[in-house]
């Protein structure tokens, strides 16, 4: 039921929304300082999607060349609803005419998402970023050719 979604860039009115959605969803959340550095530096790289409320966030960045996704979190009650897809897709759409290739890193037992990014045609690269988040954890790196 994605028809009342609507993906629009960041507003800084949704700061609040999307701060409660990373500290939700993170152990090592941005602070609302990045978040509001984010909404100025990233511009129509930051999308959010709303039901009414802001239900999920998406950060791009172009970066030597080649798409980025910096971070994405869906509200915990909007998940397994194509929220996280319509994101990818709509961030996808708006690099495709700069870039030939988009990028991320998630962490490796992080199941739930990796198959988020296998179903929109992401491939695991073979590259492991070991300690790259602040728990210590590795990330794998997957990218999408476009």
């Amino acid at each position: 039921m994605k028809s009342d979604l609507e993906i629009r860039t960041f507003r800084t009115e949704d700061l609040d929304q999307v701060v409660a959605i990373e500290k939700a969803a993170f152990p090592d959340p941005y602070d609302r300082l990045r978040f509001r550095w984010l909404g100025v530096s990233r511009g129509e790289g930051f999308i959010v999607a709303t039901r009414e409320r802001v239900v999920g966030y998406l950060i791009s960045e172009i970066r030597g060349g080649r798409g980025h996704i910096v971070s994405m979190a869906v509200d915990k009650e909007s998940r397994r609803k194509g929220i996280g897809e319509a994101l990818l897709s709509e961030a996808i759409a708006r690099m495709a005419s700069k870039v030939r290739e988009v990028f991320l890193e998630v962490k490796l037992d992080n199941e739930g998402a990796i198959r988020l990014y296998e179903r929109c045609s992401f491939k695991r690269t073979g590259k492991v970023l070991e300690g790259y988040y602040p728990g210590g954890e590795s990330a794998v790196v997957m990218s999408r050719v476009l």
